[in-house]
């Protein structure tokens, strides 16, 4: 891991895993996909003592080292409310994408982490206190939702933010321009609210450290815009089924996709469409055995 600022560390990689340290105590900011990233993350740091693991979300990205943890070292598990179910029970985040128990191919630690028990669930708490080096540490707490039902950042005392999966980098929006969501309206909602958070660095975790995220904000907002856009666009020829606009967006997007990608991006088609129902911009009918979508009059 590398230092950021005074006690704030990350480790950089495909997924970033952060950590807060005093003296040999340290405390994990999400714990990556399985034991080898996690393992990456303390390896450097010798006679070390986790002593809690902070989840910012439930995807398997972010929690798939707890169970490591869990065995390795006497430590406390912190998650938000809701996410904490999914981290106890994992088989609930592919069998959400799918809608009934999972294909053996969703089967994967990308979509399934190992369980691990959560000790410590955030309900509406703004802010924790952690023991570490015999001393308690308070933490700012963010809620985050939209990327993830529940999501929430954590701002160190040396106010690094970590903001997990809110913001994605604009290279990945380039690669990935259908971003994951769950709750547009929560996801552009915590992107607004991040406009006024003051921090001295920003930790996100598909992209790294930033000192200022005006730009990143700008861009993850936009995407997202333009998703609904084209929907909307799509829809003024008629009636489309689900099929029929992920297929759209598909090809605009030129996008590439395996079973598991095809049904997260499904997934997000439904959030976009979710959204615009509740604007009342599109409604939603049943024929035939399939749901259409079409403009409102």
């Amino acid at each position: 891991m590398e230092r950021i600022l005074g006690n704030s560390y990350f480790l950089p990689s495909q997924v970033v895993i952060g950590g807060f340290m005093v003296g040999d105590d340290l405390l994990l900011i999400d714990t990556g996909n399985d034991d080898s990233s996690v393992r990456k993350a303390i390896r450097d740091f010798e006679g070390i003592n986790v002593k809690a693991i902070f989840n910012t979300h439930s995807h398997a990205d972010h929690c798939g080292g707890n169970s490591y943890i869990q065995r390795q070292f006497d430590v406390v598990t912190i998650a938000p409310e809701l996410e904490h179910s999914f981290i106890e029970q994992p088989i609930l985040e592919p069998t959400y994408l799918y809608g009934a128990f999972p294909l053996k191919i969703l089967h994967n630690k990308f979509l399934l982490a190992k369980p691990s028990q959560v000790d410590h669930i955030i309900t509406n708490e703004t802010e924790i206190k952690i023991d570490l080096n015999g001393e308690s540490h308070a933490f700012t707490l963010l809620p985050l939702k939209g990327h993830s039902p529940n999501m929430y950042g954590i701002v160190t005392p040396d106010g690094i933010a970590y903001l997990g999966d809110a913001l994605i980098s604009e290279s990945m929006i380039e690669k990935h321009p259908l971003i994951f969501t769950y709750n547009v309206g929560e996801h552009m909602k915590s992107i607004e609210s991040l406009r006024t958070l003051e921090a001295n660095g920003y930790v996100i975790a598909h992209g790294g450290v930033y000192d200022h995220i005006d730009h990143l904000l700008d861009a993850n907002m936009e995407v997202l815009i333009r998703t609904q856009n084209l929907i909307l666009n799509h829809l003024e020829s008629g009636s489309h089924t689900i099929d029929e606009i992920h297929s759209f967006l598909f090809e605009t997007y030129d996008l590439s996709e395996n079973v598991p990608q095809h049904l997260l991006n499904r997934s997000v088609v439904k959030a976009h469409l979710q959204y615009l129902v509740d604007l009342e911009k599109i409604i939603v009918l049943s024929k035939k055995g399939q749901l259409f979508f079409e403009l409102s009059l």
